[in-house]
């Protein structure tokens, strides 16, 4: 199943965009909040966002999401390029870059150990409701319905779903993948199609998504455009070097520092 995933994803990667895009440039070498408003999960502390050397340290001990998002945005397809390097995990600890953002739902993309007493660290895609901490959408124990029916224990079924992975066509999807390694950089890249989501890491496709918005008639209208956000939970990093290029995205700063030229901190 993983490797059908990345055959649609790598199709999807070598599509253009039209020659007309914009591409927006964000480096953090003067960063400020004006550009920005924080979209965190429900009951998540204010977070802390300071530039340091060109670069946004960003530290959040809790486990609830904490994301900036780009004010007044409302963009359909682009791409999104963004550099992260953690460096302390507290608690459960994932990383987030978050597509169609408004104020109350986000699709988000997230690699780490995301919820209770997962058994191994995954990469997962899902619609986000902001406002209760709550995914949207059917729980995915029930892609195992039958193995409920014959008494399997639900805990038992979870640990085999987050271990092997699951794919869906309703805008959840899982994949074992191990935590960012800590004190090095790490680029995320993020391709957004009509309903179609593609997610890489340092070049390689690790989840295919798919939202169809039909199933959730109530999202339909909120999640065919957004901005784009990036955040963590339980975790001390810094990000860099955000790329967004896309046809309605505007032209905004220039990159500066190329990850390559950037060391790794202990």
């Amino acid at each position: 199943m993983k490797f059908a995933i990345l055959i649609i994803g790598g199709i999807l990667l070598f599509q253009a965009f039209p020659v007309s895009a914009g591409t927006f440039v964000e480096t953090f070498d003067n960063f400020n909040l004006k550009d920005w408003e924080e979209v965190n999960e429900r009951n998540a502390p204010v977070g802390e966002w300071w530039g340091i050397n060109g670069m946004l340290h960003a530290e959040n001990k809790d486990n609830a999401i904490q994301m900036l998002a780009i004010k007044d945005a409302a963009w359909h397809d682009y791409e999104v390029e963004l550099d992260v390097m953690p460096l302390d995990r507290q608690g459960r600890g994932h990383i987030v870059l978050a597509a169609r953002v408004n104020q109350t739902h986000a699709i988000v993309f997230a690699i780490g150990n995301i919820f209770w007493n997962a058994p191994a660290p995954i990469v997962s895609g899902f619609i986000f409701n902001l406002n209760t901490g709550r995914r949207v959408g059917f729980p995915l124990v029930l892609m195992k319905i039958q193995d409920l029916f014959n008494g399997r224990p639900q805990g038992e079924i979870v640990d085999e779903l987050l271990r092997v992975g699951v794919v869906t066509d309703i805008c959840t999807t899982i994949l074992p993948h191990p935590f960012l390694e800590r004190g090095k950089w790490t680029q995320l890249k993020l391709r957004i199609v009509d309903k179609t989501f593609m997610f890489s890491v340092n070049g390689e496709v690790v989840l295919y998504l798919t939202c169809l918005f039909d199933g959730f008639a109530f999202l339909k209208e909120d999640l065919n455009v957004g901005s784009v956000g990036f955040g963590l939970a339980g975790y001390t990093a810094r990000f860099d070097n955000l790329k967004i290029t896309g046809e309605d995205v505007p032209n905004h700063g220039n990159l500066s520092v190329q990850p390559q030229g950037k060391l790794a901190v202990t």
